[in-house]
């Protein structure tokens, strides 16, 4: 079968959204439980996440644990007209507002830029991924662009249910380095 990223997109976002909230529950702790656990989250001493929409893996208790951790913590910010993405040290959930897409991004005027070489650590977002730690997002290609010229650690979040054997790809799709992938049925 020869499904497009479009079909595969559309399928797995419908898939996550329809997750019932103690199944939702389990996975969001096992997969925190693992990503506390990893080496590159305890050698990081900056990371860069996305603050999570309501069918995605929680990341605001990834964030407090971070700042409790002595991390520095930057979360993205769409640039819409040229689709690249900016990430933004935040201290605090005042330093946020929903913005573009109605995404909840960094405001810019309370928060201090982030370069691609500060950040120790990405944890990139994904509605599904294959075994060679390819992903398909939300299909602007921001992550993608912003991956291509990153150079350290990358990891992505996922469920089992979000794996498959192959996702196609294209020469400006990126990989993550590596994928925790909680096991709850």
């Amino acid at each position: 079968m020869n499904t497009s990223k479009k079909e595969l997109r559309e399928h797995y976002l419908q898939q996550l959204k329809q997750l019932d909230d103690a199944k939702r529950l389990l996975i969001n702790q096992e997969l925190q439980n693992e990503l506390y656990q990893h080496p590159v989250w305890q050698q990081a001493k900056s990371i860069g996440i996305t603050i999570a929409q309501s069918h995605e893996w929680q990341t605001w208790p990834i964030i407090e644990q971070a700042w409790r951790s002595n991390k520095k913590v930057a979360a993205p910010k769409c640039r819409p007209k040229d689709k690249q993405l900016d990430f933004y040290y935040i201290q605090s959930e005042a330093d946020l507002a929903r913005q573009f897409f109605q995404l909840i991004e960094p405001i810019q005027t309370r928060t201090t830029l982030a370069l691609p070489h500060q950040l120790d650590l990405l944890i990139v977002p994904g509605l599904v991924f294959d075994h060679n730690h390819y992903r398909i997002g939300y299909g602007g290609g921001y992550y993608d662009r912003y991956l291509a010229q990153y150079d350290k650690v990358t990891l992505a979040l996922s469920w089992r249910g979000q794996i498959i054997e192959h996702i196609p790809t294209e020469r400006f799709d990126q990989p993550v380095d590596h994928l925790i992938v909680a096991e709850t049925l």
